[in-house]
């Protein structure tokens, strides 16, 4: 990731002054920081958010409060898009995938479904 001089801040209303009801609030906040830098450039998803820190800033309105998260991105290597991780198997595949494979929905098991 590239912005490192950059700072993304969105605010969202909630109509509760009550903590336990500023959920949707702040997630709506949290994704709109990723969509703010991929919209300047930056192509990140919301995993990329993990272990960053967010400043919450909470300010009172008549009818609830305004929740503003803010993002400053901290520099990351990244690896060249056509070089393939230590955990990619043939074809690029990670070695966890399950691409190819035959679902089976018993799990293994020999009870049968629902047993």
């Amino acid at each position: 990731m590239a912005t490192t001089d950059r700072k993304f801040t969105a605010t969202e209303e909630s109509t509760s002054k009550h903590p336990h009801d500023w959920g949707r609030a702040m997630a709506v906040a949290i994704c709109r920081l990723t969509e703010m830098a991929r919209e300047a450039g930056d192509p990140v998803h919301h995993e990329e958010l993990i272990g960053e820190d967010l400043h919450l800033f909470v300010e009172d309105t008549d009818d609830g409060v305004n929740i503003t998260m803010s993002w400053t991105p901290r520099e990351r290597a990244e690896p060249p898009a056509d070089t393939p991780t230590s955990d990619d198997g043939p074809d690029g595949e990670s070695e966890h995938s399950a691409a190819g494979q035959r679902f089976d929905p018993t799990g293994g098991s020999t009870a049968g479904v629902g047993q």
